[in-house]
């Protein structure tokens, strides 16, 4: 705890797959209501006093993954559908990606967040992407060789289904 998390719910955490002495801990609040501020630091178990970083977030983190390849890249999910990349290496506090201009953006709180490592094809088929599931019901890959491209991997659609009554 630090005075900048104070009344404030840790909504999700993840420990760095290479740097083992950092986590990331996502806080904020999600009212349908009232929609404030989020807090995202990044803890270091050499210093559990303070956090190393302290980033503002427009919402509530929702989800949050660091990356494999890229250990200083901090993937996190916001409780209004927004995808954001931090590098926690640089001194800027500001996300280094970001979809909210992104026309495919999430409508509803990314709820997961992961970074999987592709091994099949060549060039750019190869590599790391990112892999975001929302309560709109689409799973998507983002790509950050060419800014921050997505592409729906699954769409779920809800279907009413009206009971039909039995007569006995």
């Amino acid at each position: 705890a630090c005075p900048d998390t104070k009344g404030k719910r840790v909504n999700s955490m993840g420990w760095n797959k290479v740097n083992k002495d950092l986590l990331a801990v996502g806080y904020g609040d999600y009212d349908h209501n009232t929609l404030g501020k989020g807090i995202l630091c990044v803890w270091s178990i050499k210093n559990p006093e303070h956090p190393e970083r302290i980033y503002e977030t427009r919402c509530a983190v929702t989800s949050l993954d660091f990356s494999m390849g890229h250990p200083n890249l901090l993937a996190v999910g916001l409780y209004d559908g927004t995808v954001q990349v931090f590098n926690i290496r640089s001194t800027v506090n500001s996300p280094i990606l970001d979809s909210l201009e992104n026309p495919n953006k999430h409508l509803s709180a990314v709820w997961e967040l992961m970074w999987v490592e592709r091994d099949k094809g060549t060039g750019e088929e190869k590599g790391e992407v990112l892999i975001s599931g929302s309560g709109d019901g689409r799973i998507t890959q983002w790509t950050i060789r060419k800014g921050f491209e997505s592409l729906d991997m699954l769409k779920l659609k809800r279907v009413n289904v009206a009971k039909q009554s039995t007569a006995a």
